[in-house]
């Protein structure tokens, strides 16, 4: 893989948060659903990817520095500011701006991103790279993009979904670098963080408090957390960097 002295050239680091995609149509057989695994319809949804509701996408360039996110505003019922400062997760570094997209809905939400994958993809040397994103945000953005009738991203969402974990050419999960391709336990984003000397992104929110926050009117410490979560991933990216696998031929 193409890099420079800190981390793979044109980097995409992203993540998502979700929140459960239930409706007075759907809440009786998801909850018949849930049921089978002992979870709330809530909990269930919130995680099975076509029936996770994309709350907000956030993202990172290490190369430009810039980070950025977008949201669903239509799950606020306050006028979202046009940007937002998140911390970096070090002591030494003050907090850093992050421009905030507010979506009217999901759809456009998905729209916006799918853009950026597309743009960012045909540039060259061009790679996306999540914690554990094979396993859950490219199956939720690529199953919920058909649920809206999306294209845009959603073919690049698609390869990156089906990239050689093992030699990838456009998608790096670190879950699969640190675990050796599974070889290893899986323990979480705030556990490598922490170990790299990062901030835990985990220690305001955590993945099962999205639902609650959304629903309190707090989208806008959701869309801190992504960016957050975001930050840690680019962090472990650098400290990951001479351990990443080799590519394969673009075809």
């Amino acid at each position: 893989m193409t890099a420079n002295s800190d981390t793979p050239a044109n980097a995409l680091v992203f993540d998502i948060e979700t929140i459960a995609g239930l409706t007075a149509e759907n809440r009786e057989a998801v909850a018949a659903l849930a049921q089978q695994r002992e979870q709330s319809p809530e909990h269930y949804a919130a995680l099975c990817p076509p029936l996770a509701r994309v709350v907000c996408i956030a993202w990172y360039t290490p190369l430009t520095r810039q980070l950025g996110a977008v949201c669903d505003a239509s799950l606020s019922a306050a006028t979202l500011p046009g940007s937002l400062r998140v911390s970096d997760g070090t002591t030494a570094a003050a907090p850093r701006d992050c421009p905030l997209s507010a979506a009217p809905d999901e759809a456009e939400l998905l729209r916006q991103f799918g853009r950026l994958i597309e743009a960012h993809q045909r540039q060259p040397n061009a790679v996306l790279v999540t914690y554990n994103g094979r396993g859950f945000d490219l199956p939720v953005l690529f199953h919920r993009s058909i649920t809206h009738g999306v294209t845009e991203g959603r073919q690049r969402i698609r390869q990156a979904a089906q990239d050689n974990r093992y030699r990838p050419s456009v998608h790096v999960d670190l879950m699969d670098v640190v675990t050796f391709a599974g070889a290893a336990s899986r323990w979480p984003l705030a556990a490598y963080a922490l170990g790299y000397g990062f901030a835990s992104p985990k220690q305001d929110m955590d993945g099962a408090q999205v639902g609650p926050a959304v629903a309190a009117g707090r989208l806008l410490d959701v869309v801190r957390y992504c960016a957050g979560d975001v930050l840690a991933t680019a962090h472990m990216l650098r400290c990951l960097h001479d351990e990443l696998p080799a590519p394969a031929p673009r075809g």
